[in-house]
């Protein structure tokens, strides 16, 4: 018989409300399991918001979809993930995860260059993902798909599932923990696209409910037995996962290059990816998009490692006269999506040049796109560097790197977390 008809008493799905007072701004507290017996699905673990989008006296602010010149207003893609601003998870009251600011970058690098398009026009929708074809448009049918789901709509519900490491990993958390997630949520400012807004109106973002939804087992108690019984004898239980991470730097206006910026001094990660946005929308602009990623008049851009650069020779991209095929090729060599036909993320040449999808990507490790094989640990200071053809605008840019690591999370027979702590956050 399929071990799950032996070993497995039931599954079952459990809302989870909030254990602190409920406000707008946050922080939400959730105690995901209780010292039970059930042991708790990682993977499927999702959060669910109720939001809608009014002026500052909490009315609904009218507009005209499809209507050019005419005041539009949407929150901005991939937003059940990006109303979140961080997260820290506590596993018997010690600190097992936390997180940089830029969670809404993470999710939406993961979604927007790992999936493809007929994903991002199905599952990806339950958490307002709608694909763009040029970032920053209000003609862009990514854009007019999210007003029109605001439109008269009244609150508005999404749902996104835990994108942190241990959630993005296939094993069961042990029984008997009790597990605390706490998520603090960004500004309107960032959360809002608008476009030919009115200067006296003043847009607001209001969360109205946030609760999560778990996946749980019951184990036969034989199989349940065994499992502790191998945890005492050898001490610990471990789960390897990719750790992914956000960083970035300000680069001020007026410059023709960056100095070299040192973002991790751990060991050296699987992969990266880069890309340049407007210092504004960063901070969180209702006129600006803060994933509209571009080009900057770019001339070259590498990652030095280990006494090594790569790429190895200067790109010497002109992005005005066409020449960035080697950077896209290079992306998409990165993600594993040349040479086949069965995945894709659907940029184009052309959005990669001027639609807001100017991502470059870097493999660094020859392992990068196979997740069940990890690389020898190799410590090194990772940094960027910069050259432009034109000089930075006026208020600056800043530049995200999203990294993927290797790593492994333990816990010993009590329930303690033990984490690798060469790529410790």
């Amino acid at each position: 018989m399929p071990g799950t008809q032996t070993g497995v008493l039931n599954s079952r799905w459990t809302p989870i409300g909030l254990k602190n007072n409920f406000q707008a701004s946050g922080p939400f507290e959730f105690v995901l399991t209780n010292n039970s017996r059930s042991y708790l699905n990682l993977k499927r673990t999702y959060l669910i918001f109720t939001f809608e989008i009014t002026d500052a006296s909490g009315n609904v602010v009218t507009m005209t979809p499809g209507v050019p010149k005419s005041q539009a207003y949407a929150p901005i893609n991939n937003i059940a993930h990006s109303i979140i601003k961080n997260y820290s998870l506590h596993i018997n009251s010690q600190l097992a995860f936390h997180n940089s600011s830029n969670y809404a970058y993470k999710s939406y690098f993961e979604n927007t260059l790992m999936y493809g398009q007929e994903i991002k026009n199905s599952t990806l929708t339950a958490a307002g993902y709608y694909h763009d074809t040029a970032i920053g448009d209000d003609t862009s049918p990514g854009f007019q798909a999210r007003c029109a789901s605001i439109h008269k709509q009244g609150a508005i519900q999404v749902a996104a599932n835990i994108s942190i490491d241990l959630m993005n990993q296939p094993r069961v958390l042990l029984n008997c923990c009790n597990v605390k997630l706490t998520v603090y949520p960004n500004d309107s400012k960032f959360l809002i696209e608008a476009y030919n807004r009115a200067p006296t109106t003043e847009f607001q973002f209001k969360i109205k409910d946030v609760y999560a939804l778990v996946n749980e087992f019951d184990l036969a108690d034989g199989l349940s037995n065994a499992l502790e019984a191998a945890v005492i004898e050898h001490k610990m239980i471990q789960y390897p996962l990719i750790s992914s991470q956000v960083r970035s730097f300000y680069i001020e206006p007026n410059r023709l290059d960056a100095p070299a910026n040192t973002l991790f001094t751990s060991k050296m990660p699987r992969r990266m990816f880069i890309g340049l946005v407007d210092a504004e929308a960063y901070n969180g602009s209702y006129e600006t998009s803060p994933f509209n990623f571009k080009p900057h008049g770019i001339s070259d851009i590498h990652v030095d490692y280990c006494g090594m650069t790569i790429p190895g020779r200067p790109f010497s991209l002109d992005f005005a006269n066409n020449k960035f095929m080697e950077a896209y090729i290079q992306l998409q060599e990165t993600l594993g999506h040349t040479r086949n036909n069965f995945s894709c993320n659907s940029i184009s040449t052309q959005m990669f040049k001027e639609g807001g999808y100017t991502i470059f990507g870097f493999e660094l490790s020859p392992v990068a796109q196979d997740s069940s094989l990890f690389e020898l640990v190799r410590q090194t200071n990772i940094s960027v560097r910069l050259n432009f053809r034109e000089r930075t605008p006026e208020g600056g840019i800043y530049c995200v790197v999203y990294a993927e690591f290797d790593q492994i999370f333990a816990m010993d027979p009590l329930r303690n977390p033990i984490i690798d702590s060469a790529v410790q956050i």
